[in-house]
């Protein structure tokens, strides 16, 4: 009978042992493995976040761009016979701002003689949006509303008072036919984000006056006196 050496079936086991992992090492392995996916995931997270916060700034600002053009459009073409209020109320706790313009085009098609109103609302979940209206003077129904901003804290419109030279919050002018108006020459909005930060805008309205013309007073003998116009616009 053949023995099998002895130090052959000793060896054998311990050769076993080592091919295989014990359980401590699967689980070092697998929560290194989970640390990994988390930091994968986590940054992938703030990409996205990123992207979606570039996005939405990019947005924000075109936005903000169109609404200056639209602004200085509006007032800059104002009718001499159109009638321009600005007013400013209370609701609970925020305080709402308005324009409302009477005998202007539409700005949508250029209908003439409608009543364009720019004003804030309180927005669902707090702070306020601006929207926009424009209607017939004799229209009954409600007009189709349009929002320009929804995610305000505050908005405040102001005109530039040429008696007080001041700033004002209130600006009343008739609204009867053939009616005699005195446009400000400045009107501003300032717009207060919700967080916190806020953008001011400036623009110039056309004067409700004929042009002026100025002539000074003649130079020396012989030598034409210039006319110098102020121009409407």
């Amino acid at each position: 009978m053949i023995r099998k050496p002895v130090g052959l079936e000793l060896k054998l086991p311990l050769v076993r042992a080592r091919a295989g992992f014990t359980l401590l090492e699967v689980v070092i392995v697998l929560f290194i493995v989970a640390l990994v996916l988390a930091a994968v995931h986590s940054i992938a997270q703030g990409t996205i976040t990123l992207a979606d916060d570039v996005r939405r700034a990019q947005r924000r600002d075109a936005r903000q761009q169109a609404f200056t053009t639209f602004g200085e459009r509006l007032f800059a073409e104002l009718p001499p016979t159109a009638a321009l209020n600005v007013k400013t109320t209370q609701d609970g706790g925020q305080y709402l701002s308005g324009v409302e313009l009477h005998g202007v085009p539409s700005p949508f098609n250029g209908m003439p003689d409608m009543v364009v109103n720019l004003f804030t609302e309180p927005a669902p979940g707090g702070g306020v949006r601006m929207l926009l209206t424009c209607r017939e003077k004799k229209q009954e129904q409600e007009p189709a509303r349009v929002v320009l901003f929804d995610d305000l804290g505050a908005c405040e419109w102001r005109v530039f008072d040429p008696n007080t030279r001041q700033w004002a919050t209130l600006w009343t002018e008739p609204l009867e036919e053939n009616a005699r108006h005195a446009h400000p020459l400045l009107i501003e909005v300032v717009m207060t984000g919700v967080d916190g930060q806020s953008a001011r805008r400036v623009f110039w309205i056309a004067p409700s006056e004929p042009a002026m013309v100025l002539t000074p007073a003649p130079g020396p003998a012989n030598s034409p006196a210039p006319v110098v116009e102020v121009p409407n616009r």
